[in-house]
């Protein structure tokens, strides 16, 4: 079995050696041109004979740096599902909730994909961007790192309601029928962002993880400020929108309701 950690200890030993030999040529070459400004040629052709060997130390580390490389089999490491292994594994140790299966996975609010086929094995998305590692390790603390950045960030309930409750009344007079209808959210979705171009700016994923948000803080932030009041529908099948709370409470919401619609 392949593991890119066993590789990647080895990398580690080398590059420090590497550093080394690199630092060993920049030194020598700093006297060099000190001696050549002095005129000091002994010290120089001294310095030279000394370049001449650490260059060649330099290159053999290089070398064997590329052999190791270029012998692990990045390919058949993606293909033989070795890195998708790998990778649940380092999401589990970090506790990070994963959905999914054969290369298509949630972890919420992220949609992740790893491609094993013979055409495109070694690529790694995360939503829409391509991620440049074969590291399951990186890959794991990049996505725990990006949900920690968007669970820190600001978030204002009343004004994402608000945005909300207008998107369902859209929807309301795009079906004919009367506001405080039930309306599902996967259409309010689209009403909230009808242009699709737009939504690659605010993708599904990305409303998900705001309903995610504004559902944790309960009935009283599902008020607009004229009073109106909404709830949620949920349902057990999976088909609603699936959400997390900070916890890692699962929920599936599927559509909002106006309970005052005289409001």
């Amino acid at each position: 079995m392949l593991n890119y950690e066993e590789l990647f200890h080895t990398l580690q030993a080398l590059d420090k050696a590497l550093k080394d030999s690199a630092g060993a040529v920049a030194r020598l070459q700093k006297a060099i041109q000190k001696n050549t400004e002095t005129g000091n040629l002994a010290e120089v052709k001294k310095g030279l004979s000394a370049l001449n060997g650490a260059v060649e130390q330099l290159q053999s580390t290089a070398g064997t740096l590329e052999t190791e490389v270029n012998g692990f089999d990045v390919k058949a490491y993606f293909i033989n599902g070795d890195f998708t292994r790998q990778l649940l594994a380092a999401c589990e140790t970090r506790d990070i909730d994963v959905k999914g299966e054969k290369g298509v996975y949630e972890m919420f609010p992220f949609k992740v994909r790893v491609l094993g086929d013979e055409e495109s094995a070694g690529e790694v998305y995360i939503d829409r961007k391509k991620v440049p590692s074969c590291r399951p390790d990186y890959v794991a603390d990049l996505i725990q790192n990006s949900q920690k950045k968007l669970y820190a960030a600001p978030f204002k309930a009343s004004s994402f309601m608000e945005e909300l409750a207008d998107a369902y009344t859209i929807t309301c007079l795009k079906n004919k029928v009367r506001v405080g209808s039930t309306q599902d959210l996967k259409k309010i979705y689209k009403s909230m962002v009808p242009m699709a171009r737009a939504r690659k700016e605010y993708d599904a994923q990305a409303f998900a993880f705001d309903l995610a948000r504004l559902y944790e803080e309960g009935p009283e932030a599902w008020v607009t400020k004229n009073g109106a009041r909404y709830t949620f529908g949920t349902s057990r099948d999976g088909s609603g929108i699936r959400v997390l709370s900070r916890s890692g409470v699962e929920s599936y919401i599927s559509t909002l309701r106006s309970l005052n619609s005289e409001n």
